[in-house]
């Protein structure tokens, strides 16, 4: 961008000594994306990136975009957030203060609610814990997102978000470290739309040694502070499933794999988790002859009775022969009907804490650098609820006591039937049963 000696004298510390750290943060401003995600560990510039692409909109000198009487958003978790971490800390010091238009309107929390610049943009601060309600109604040129949306669904958030940008055709600029497993949001940058670029950036890179701010014995004191387990989101934003998590070694990259295609002389079983109200669940499994495990198929249904769902099931088995089926014998019925359309199945082993043991030593990775459990990626809800599958304390660690929360984890539990009954005990047969 091109300024002039006048607008260095009047612009500030802030801009004028603006320099982004790298590349990535160079393509994240001139990025033109509707939706322009940019992730990266703690301390990592993210969100200081992500609050001076706005500033630069606000002050007519972004270098791709210029929005005359522009309206902008910023959304973060809490208003505490807004005021602590976006406004006291960046645009405070981003903006200068000639260039507000009257006064700053405060919110009850004691944080800026709203303000108009004399150039015609105005500022709003948003709360995602004010749910989605507190989040429509009104056109805009921008929204500036920063850390995840915890409290309320992430995709009705997204979905409002984006509603609000339609009309004058603006964009959403969201930076975050993925701290807590949301499965929607990592299928999203998985397969990412062609309405949204994704940048990503490194703790590391903001070394001194680096070209950074932060002293390298600085950084190097945080990560010798953080758990094995988090250390590649804190570091990196690699998306991780550790606090409160049952499966703390489940990673989507590693785990979910390409479908292809079975070999007849692998064992196959079927698993299931019976419902109503909540969803009927088969999955479809296979061990190699190395006892590696692949969920190759699921069917999800919700409010279908136990005989269309297991007729849907025998449509999908056609061709197809199992070592064993097994199931969840508290649905007397539902074994019933499996019987009656001769489906041979057995009941469950149902010890949570043992199969949840017995599931984790499979997503373990071996001397070899692989698991034995993968899941192929036609499998929509067994990676989500893996993923989301936790302890109710949400802490990096759990009370042996503690049982996971029971929501969302029906393909868990056919998962855990699957693999604690055949593993956990029982003697491995290699007979057929139609």
């Amino acid at each position: 961008m091109i300024l002039t000696d006048d607008k260095i004298r009047r612009m500030g510390k802030a801009i004028t000594l603006y320099k982004p750290l790298g590349e990535t943060q160079v393509n994240f401003h001139k990025c033109l994306s509707a939706l322009k995600w940019l992730i990266g560990g703690n301390r990592s510039g993210k969100s200081y990136t992500n609050m001076m692409d706005l500033a630069l909109l606000i002050m007519d000198i972004h270098p791709v975009r210029y929005m005359p009487r522009g309206r902008h958003w910023v959304v973060i978790e809490s208003w505490d957030d807004i005021r602590e971490i976006i406004w006291e800390d960046k645009l405070s010091k981003f903006i200068p203060k000639y260039m507000y238009q009257g006064n700053v309107e405060y919110s009850q929390h004691k944080t800026p609610k709203k303000i108009r610049f004399n150039n015609g943009h105005v500022l709003e601060f948003k709360a995602f814990n004010q749910g989605r309600e507190a989040l429509q109604g009104r056109s805009l040129d921008s929204i500036h997102c920063d850390e995840q949306c915890l409290k309320y669904d992430f995709i009705q958030i997204l979905n409002e978000l984006q509603m609000r940008i339609l009309e004058k055709e603006g964009f959403i600029s969201w930076s975050m470290t993925p701290i807590i497993p949301q499965p929607e949001l990592e299928s999203r940058i998985e397969a990412l739309p062609d309405t949204d670029e994704i940048f990503k950036i490194n703790l590391n890179d903001n070394r001194i040694s680096r070209g950074g701010h932060i002293p390298d014995n600085g950084i190097d004191a945080m990560i010798a502070q953080w758990p094995e387990e988090t250390q590649a989101t804190r570091i990196a934003g690699e998306f991780g499933s550790f606090f409160g998590a049952v499966f703390k070694t489940y990673n989507r990259s590693i785990h979910v794999i390409d479908r292809f295609r079975i070999p007849n002389e692998w064992r196959r079983y079927r698993s299931f988790d019976w419902g109503f109200t909540n969803p009927n669940v088969c999955l479809w499994l296979a061990k190699d002859n190395d006892e590696n495990w692949y969920v190759y198929r699921e069917l999800y249904k919700s409010q279908s009775q136990p005989s269309d769902f297991l007729r849907e099931v025998l449509l999908l088995s056609k061709g197809e022969t199992y070592t064993a089926n097994i199931g969840d014998p508290e649905d007397a019925a539902a074994m019933a009907k499996c019987r009656e359309l001769g489906i041979r199945i057995r009941n469950a082993k149902k010890d949570v804490h043992s199969g949840i043991e017995c599931v984790q030593s499979k997503f373990k990775i071996k001397a070899n650098g692989k698991p034995s459990l993968f899941i192929f990626k036609t499998c929509q809800y067994t990676p989500r609820e893996i993923a989301a599958y936790r302890y109710p304390k949400g802490t990096a660690g759990s009370d042996p006591k503690d049982m996971p929360v029971k929501k969302d984890d029906h393909t868990v539990d056919a998962l855990r039937y699957a693999i604690y009954t055949i593993d956990g005990g029982y003697k491995k047969s290699r007979v057929y049963i139609p």
